[in-house]
């Protein structure tokens, strides 16, 4: 029974090592994406509406 308990207390620190060593994200890419995809839709609302009302 000793070994079962120090495998469980060797797995659970395996486990948080793994949980520490995850990279963390990066909030600039993320925040690019958004402005990009944001400006992308904005131009094609722009396109279409120019195309159907034929702004000028």
């Amino acid at each position: 029974m000793s070994k079962k308990k120090n495998t469980t207390k060797t797995n659970t620190k395996n486990l948080q090592k793994v949980v520490e060593q995850q990279p963390e994200k990066n909030n600039t890419l993320i925040f690019g994406g958004i402005l990009l995809a944001m400006s992308s839709i904005g131009l094609l609302i722009f396109v279409l509406s120019d195309k159907v009302f034929h702004l000028s």
